[in-house]
């Protein structure tokens, strides 16, 4: 129907808006600590975009219900301002009739959240654990621009010359990061080459100087060729450990041997947060139409029943975080979550069930006293006469 088709649009062209600035707010207060992979680690801006698309699938999962409940307070409420709910609650439609199109933008969301719970977001953040790993210990990230320090972490390194080759000249190495010395090398020539996930600096013709900070004495050493582990720290070989978010749905369900107890419990309830969540865009939706079209239209605002709605919406979530943490201490409680989802949505519904209240008006016969009709039938025919 036309009006399915046009409250469809209202919704969703609101859902968007809300979520673009969700994630433009988040994407700056996200990327001030992404700085740092730029500032010390040499970082890409290619690959500073491709760390912040990597945490989209997790943000998504909690911006989507949350966009849908604004964009329906706030189109619902100038719906109701410009009076075109009225006129479909006076045409006989029910309140589930007329939130018929939202609850299908909603179930649609909640469809897209299982692909992101179910795939996208374990896949993503798989890859972001891998690219911080690689960022962290993988010095070849340094671009070396010609005559600049180039600084990660407590490693310092300077260039004189590069050639179209990446042949470096005019060396100046400084490593601080052992504990109990220092290390500084000059060298007249060098390359960054690539061995066994390592980024190994070749030298030639330069000096080491290694000063102790126990006894603060140095050591000078030339030589001839001098081979540079620029990824001492890491540790090859090692393998990943994955965390609860980190894991598919089978992952979680049959994981490895050698996990421990703590990490069972976090497993578990990250299990049905991968079913539960999905739904909130549903159940959100649900709260927000049931309490924004609760009672009857104020020409004054509908500034109660939002004020409500958004207290409804807070404590279903409270409680939803509350009953995820009891899971994990105790797997008795699995139900809790699901209950608590249940409970929401079937006040929900039980509001939206039925039409508007519908006021009857009866004419009553007035009750006039017979001696009093009496006499002005008589009045009547002496007129007559």
């Amino acid at each position: 129907m036309l009006y399915q088709r046009y409250f469809f649009q209202k919704t969703l062209i609101s859902f968007l808006a809300i979520i673009a600035i969700l994630i433009s707010l988040i994407w700056f207060s996200r990327a001030i600590s992404f700085v740092k992979y730029v500032t010390e680690n040499g970082v890409e801006l290619k690959q500073f975009f491709y760390l912040f698309i990597l945490i989209l699938p997790w943000m998504l999962l909690f911006i989507i219900p949350v966009s849908v409940f604004a964009a329906i307070l706030l189109t619902f409420n100038r719906l109701l301002s410009s009076n075109e709910i009225t006129i479909l609650k006076n045409s006989g439609l029910t309140k589930m009739a007329i939130c018929k199109p939202v609850l299908r933008l909603a179930a649609i969301l909640s469809l897209i959240c299982f692909v992101i719970a179910f795939f996208l977001m374990p896949y993503a953040n798989k890859q972001l654990r891998l690219s911080r790993i690689n960022i962290k210990d993988n010095y070849a990230n340094l671009s070396f621009s010609p005559q600049t320090f180039e600084t990660l972490k407590e490693l310092t390194i300077y260039a004189k010359n590069r050639d179209e080759n990446n042949h470096l000249f005019g060396i100046l190495l400084h490593d601080e990061r052992p504990n109990q010395y220092s290390i500084t090398i000059t060298a007249k020539s060098g390359e960054i080459l690539i061995e066994n996930k390592s980024a190994l600096l070749y030298m030639e013709n330069g000096t080491v100087q290694k000063f102790n900070y126990q006894d603060n004495k140095s050591e000078i050493l030339h030589f001839d060729n001098y081979v540079f582990n620029l990824s001492e720290n890491q540790k090859g070989g090692t393998q990943v450990r994955w965390k609860a978010k980190e894991r598919y749905l089978q992952e979680l369900i049959d994981p490895e041997e050698d996990v421990e107890h703590f990490e069972l419990e976090k497993f578990r309830s990250e299990i049905h947060q991968r079913f539960t969540y999905p739904l909130l865009p549903l159940v959100f939706s649900f709260l927000a139409l049931a309490f924004i079209l609760h009672g009857q239209f104020n020409r004054y605002g509908n500034l109660r029943n939002t004020i409500i709605a958004i207290l409804a919406a807070t404590i279903f979530l409270g409680l939803t975080i509350i009953s995820y943490s009891l899971i994990e201490s105790s797997s008795s409680l699995v139900a809790i979550p699901y209950l608590n989802f249940m409970l929401f949505s079937a006040i929900s519904i039980k509001l939206l069930i039925g039409n508007y209240r519908v006021y009857s008006f009866k004419l009553k016969k007035p009750n006039y006293d017979e001696e009093f009709l009496g006499k002005i039938a008589t009045e009547n025919v002496s007129c007559i006469k």
